[in-house]
């Protein structure tokens, strides 16, 4: 017969493994539910999921902001989602930049970006969190990838 001792350390990483089993559960499940009866009990046929490659929406993000805040409102602008131009005119958003640098101006700062968060990545929709140093410039929005490259959809 053998025994199993399970340290301090060990019980922690089993809830964890449990928790995050509990979370990765399919949606039909109730959570802390016994699992389905139609459920198969058999090998998974479906593949794992691959990590996101976040590299080109952090990219994008990054161009975005270094360009809002620069300001180069023609490459800020580019940045843009087809959406989001549709309801902006490029002097409407001219005028959002030019009124982010008269605000920086008056304030004698500087804003670059020095935090970016990807919360959640999609298929082709993306939500990003960054900020420029000030908490109440710190923005949460959506992104969406148009013919293979990221473009910001808050509007």
């Amino acid at each position: 017969m053998r025994t199993t001792h399970i340290t301090r350390a060990g019980l922690s990483v089993l809830v964890a493994l449990t928790a995050l089993a509990a979370c990765t559960e399919e949606p039909e499940e109730t959570p802390g539910a016994a699992p389905s009866s139609s459920r198969s009990t058999g090998p998974s046929t479906s593949s794992p999921t691959a990590p996101v490659d976040t590299a080109a929406l952090e990219s994008s993000v990054r161009a975005y902001v270094t360009a809002y805040y620069e300001p180069d409102t023609d490459a800020a602008y580019a940045l843009v989602s087809t959406r989001c131009r549709k309801d902006m005119s490029e002097a409407q958003f001219e005028a959002l930049v030019d009124r982010a640098t008269q605000t920086a101006e008056q304030l004698g700062k500087t804003y670059t970006l020095k935090r970016l968060s990807v919360d959640s990545v999609h298929e082709n929709d993306a939500e990003v969190t960054y900020g420029v140093g000030e908490p109440k410039y710190d923005e949460r929005s959506s992104w969406v990838r148009e013919d293979g490259e990221w473009h910001n959809d808050l509007c």
